[in-house]
């Protein structure tokens, strides 16, 4: 995939995000360390998706999920950028 695919689906991905009605979020901002967490789960659920299943769609799933996250993670909180 070229690169502006990528971000299509992370972009994509952040959308869906912020779609989500308040029962599946609580509206507040989360800090880096509640999104690292996130992120271990979703990693295990890649990590689980990948051994599970025949080929790596399913796991690719789960690391859009995790793009999305990180990406929600530096719009919430400052990234410094890289030197």
């Amino acid at each position: 995939m070229k690169r502006e695919d990528v971000y299509r689906l992370i972009d994509g991905e952040r959308a869906y995000q912020d779609s989500l009605s308040s029962n599946r979020t609580d509206g507040r901002e989360h800090t880096v360390g509640e999104f690292m967490i996130m992120l271990q789960y979703y990693m295990d659920k890649a990590v689980e998706a990948w051994t599970m299943n025949a080929g790596d769609a399913k796991a690719l799933n789960e690391i859009r999920k995790i793009a999305g996250i990180c990406v929600n993670c530096m719009e919430n909180h400052w990234t410094e950028p890289r030197k």
